[in-house]
């Protein structure tokens, strides 16, 4: 029992780990701004991990990683200095998401998954952006401010969707296909 409890989280790790380096897309492909897995790891790590402290830290662990490489080698431009590769804002909102699948995704079916990923999406989008609002650095801290940062984000908005769905079907039909042919997989 103990190595197949070992051997999925072994999995689901290294599924994560596969689907972070996509982040690096980005990088060679600017147009693709928002089009990560981010989204659907965490949705994913919610899913999956029995020990739900092991949903918050693993997804997490891979986005600050990918963003100490990112920010630091790719992004030095925005970051004149050392970026830790922590946003609190950013990780709350990805705790948000994380959250969203522990609490929907129980049973993975495709209605559940979509529902998560319309729910995580925009939670993620909501939040965000009121969170770069409240910053006021770059909107004015009037309605009118808050609904021009919503508007110049919707551009994101359209790329997160369709990246998490994609991610989503990819990640999670990986996982649900290797659980159904592999006992190992399947929580007893």
């Amino acid at each position: 029992m103990k190595n197949s409890i070992n051997l999925r989280f072994g999995v689901l790790v290294a599924i994560i780990l596969v689907a972070i380096a996509f982040r690096f897309l980005a990088v060679i492909a600017p147009t693709l701004s928002n089009f990560s897995p981010v989204g659907t790891i965490a949705l994913f790590g919610g899913a999956y991990f029995a020990k739900k402290q092991w949903a918050f830290i693993i997804p997490m662990a891979a986005l600050w990683l990918s963003n100490l490489v990112l920010n630091n080698v790719f992004y030095k431009q925005w970051y004149p200095t050392f970026s830790f590769g922590f946003d609190l804002g950013t990780f709350f909102c990805f705790a948000l998401v994380v959250a969203i699948g522990i609490l929907t995704l129980k049973k993975v079916t495709v209605t559940s998954l979509l529902t998560a990923n319309l729910l995580g999406t925009v939670v993620f989008f909501v939040v965000s952006n009121f969170l770069v609002w409240t910053g006021g650095k770059m909107y004015p801290q009037t309605f009118e401010g808050l609904m021009s940062c919503y508007t110049m984000a919707l551009p994101f908005l359209k790329n997160t969707l369709t990246s998490n769905l994609i991610f989503s079907a990819i990640m999670f039909g990986a996982f649900e296909y290797a659980k159904s042919t592999s006992k190992v997989l399947q929580l007893q």
